[in-house]
């Protein structure tokens, strides 16, 4: 039986905490293991925590004395320390359904398996997301597409795609081993400030080394607290229209439009550290560093040849980014 383990990133979390453990417990399929990290919570959590480790000994382990600072750095922190053939990431407030742990381990296995008869000799890398029900705090639907209602797409999954447009939660993830381990044998090597998140982190790689597959359905309630790290985001196309007008009196439009790719050039400066790239992707994410030095239709015409697109919005990024 294959070792699957769930990474519960906890902080200051007690609100909705119990409600997201339940329904972990309530999964139709239950082999599992859940690993938590505390990062130094102040409020009840440690002690709902403790209630599910006394009520599961064998399947609960809890870490807690390090500060890690943050989410991406929590989660991150626990990959390194998690021995599994599966990992998912879990966030403290959301809410999975019955059928998310059943659905995310059957479709990365059928990858898996496809790509091992392609090639019996290899370890492929392979991550799954899903979509959400995105929902306020009380669980009511907001909408019934994250992926959407952020203004992504789930079939954009290449590497080049996903730096820039990453479609995918981290709590909506599913990957396997030898992902991990990459993921591992990088991080000492990169600076962490300049990473988005470690779902854009994991994701990135998989794309880059094996196949990224995206479950189009909602299986995990995607709760707006207020408080969340990242948080569900839309614009109306009139809001943005606004946000744009005003900016361009402001005379900041294309400033930050050139912030935001800026991030994944940023990014991509940290994945060139890692001596497994292809050497062909490697050249892109190189040459992705410095076509800031580049004239506008040479920065076209690389965006256009290696495939970097948006699900919306790819004139100004063609134009001026």
């Amino acid at each position: 039986m294959k070792d699957v383990v769930i990474l519960l990133a906890t902080y200051n979390g007690q609100n909705y905490l119990r409600q997201q453990l339940q329904s972990l417990f309530d999964q139709t399929n239950q082999n599992f293991r859940l690993v938590i990290h505390d990062d130094g919570s102040i409020d009840g959590t440690a002690e709902i925590i403790n209630e599910y480790r006394d009520l599961y000994p064998e399947r609960v382990e809890v870490f807690y004395g390090h500060s890690c600072g943050g989410p991406k750095e929590n989660f991150l922190w626990m990959l390194g320390r998690v021995e599994a053939d599966y990992y998912l990431f879990c966030d403290q407030d959301d809410v999975w359904m019955p059928e998310k742990l059943d659905r995310s381990l059957a479709a990365i296995t059928e990858q898996e398996g496809d790509l091992k008869e392609q090639n019996p000799d290899s370890s492929w890398p392979v991550c799954v997301f899903t979509d959400m029900v995105v929902t306020d705090d009380k669980l009511n639907t907001i909408s019934d597409s994250f992926i959407r209602y952020i203004g992504r797409l789930p079939s954009n999954t290449s590497y080049t795609q996903i730096i820039i447009d990453n479609p995918a939660a981290g709590c909506t993830m599913c990957f396997n081993r030898a992902l991990r381990d990459l993921v591992v044998d990088l991080l000492p090597k990169m600076d962490l400030n300049n990473i988005p998140m470690h779902d854009a982190l994991v994701l990135e790689i998989a794309a880059i080394m094996g196949k990224v597959v995206a479950i189009d359905e909602p299986l995990a309630y995607y709760r707006q607290t207020g408080h969340n790290a990242m948080g569900a985001v839309t614009e109306t196309d009139s809001d943005k229209a606004d946000r744009n007008i005003t900016d361009l009196k402001e005379g900041s439009l294309f400033q930050k439009k050139k912030a935001f790719v800026n991030e994944a050039r940023i990014f991509a400066g940290e994945l060139i550290k890692a001596d497994w790239l292809p050497k062909d992707k490697k050249d892109v994410l190189m040459r992705l560093t410095k076509i800031g030095e580049k004239g506008k239709l040479k920065r076209m015409s690389f965006y256009s040849r290696n495939n970097f697109t948006r699900a919306h919005h790819n004139l100004w990024f063609r134009l001026w980014v």
